[in-house]
């Protein structure tokens, strides 16, 4: 989704100066994205996250006896049972955004255990409260699980519960990074509409005027239903997005993050060979393959219901 970022049309250190040539954005989204990546501190930990220093050391201090640990935000909450500590220990649970830029994992759903090193000799249950709405678009609340992050990659926790309109729950054994995630896809993909954004696969310069600005990496993945994109400018602005054939209601959907703080949702589909999406009725964004190496990039809003169509943003990727 090399456009919803690139083209915010922000500057400034890291991340946003690829958002302003990389994903068209209309005012609206601009403001939201200005307003989150405030919120967000620009991709740093929040305040009285994991490196904040404004909340207290401890969340919760719990013994032998067990007890529950709350996060400042309430989004989340550790049971340690009794038995699972053989001492006092002063625990933390802080939401942290030390972690790998996911689009499949749900915004602002990942916290801290801590303090590091702890264990449990009883497993502990951790809950996560989330939006639904902050999950990837297109795929269905049941397949959201916890996971761990171990290894620099997400894991599924063990015992992992997603109740509909609930938490995501699951058995924790010692402190970490956990958040909840996608599951996947439950099997490979092989349907007549799969395959109709695979001319986006790929080796990519991206282009604004005559010279490349940065490079964009697309995959196929998860036995062929996930198209992943990779992005990087020079400045190192980072973002990612994974677009899928939905199951749930025959159309497109793609799920955009980025360095900044930036989140875009589109959906569409394939029309007359260009792949069309809308992050609302009034813009939407388009892929149009001119040749096999050439990929015109670009954005439109409408101010009377689609009769006419104004480009807003405009763009190329150019094969490798």
């Amino acid at each position: 989704m090399a456009n919803a970022a690139g083209a915010h049309g922000v500057s400034g250190a890291g991340g946003p100066l690829f958002r302003s040539m990389h994903r068209p954005v209309t005012p609206a989204l601009f403001v939201a994205f200005a307003i989150h990546a405030a919120a967000c501190g620009g991709g740093s930990a929040p305040p009285g996250g994991p490196s904040g220093g404004a909340s207290p050391a401890v969340d919760a201090t719990l013994g032998p006896a067990g007890g529950t640990v709350t996060s400042p935000d309430h989004h989340a909450v550790l049971t340690v049972p009794a038995g699972a500590l053989s001492g006092t220990v002063g625990l933390t649970v802080r939401a942290t955004t030390q972690a790998p830029l996911d689009p499949s994992v749900v915004d602002h759903t990942v916290y801290e255990v801590g303090p590091p090193g702890t264990t449990f000799a009883a497993p502990a249950t951790l809950a996560l409260d989330f939006d639904r709405n902050r999950a990837p678009s297109g795929v269905d609340e049941s397949e959201l699980r916890l996971h761990t992050l171990a290894g620099g990659a997400w894991q599924p926790v063990a015992g992992a519960v997603t109740p509909r309109g609930g938490d995501a729950t699951g058995t924790v054994g010692a402190a970490g990074v956990y958040g909840v995630r996608w599951i996947g896809p439950g099997a490979s993909c092989s349907g007549p509409h799969d395959g109709d954004f695979d001319f986006w696969l790929g080796s990519w310069d991206f282009h604004q005027g005559n010279l490349p600005v940065a490079g964009n990496e697309i995959t196929k993945e998860a036995g062929g239903c996930l198209v992943e994109e990779h992005f990087q400018d020079p400045a190192g602005g980072r973002a990612r997005s994974v677009s899928l054939f939905s199951r749930a209601d025959g159309r497109w959907h793609q799920t955009y993050i980025d360095s900044a703080g930036g989140r875009i949702v589109l959906v569409g589909g394939l029309d007359g060979g260009r792949m069309v999406m809308f992050s609302g009725p009034n813009d939407r964004t388009i892929w149009d393959p001119l040749d096999a190496n050439t990929i015109r990039y670009y954005s439109e809003r409408t101010a009377d219901g689609g009769q006419n169509w104004r480009v807003t943003f405009d763009s190329r990727y150019t094969r490798r």
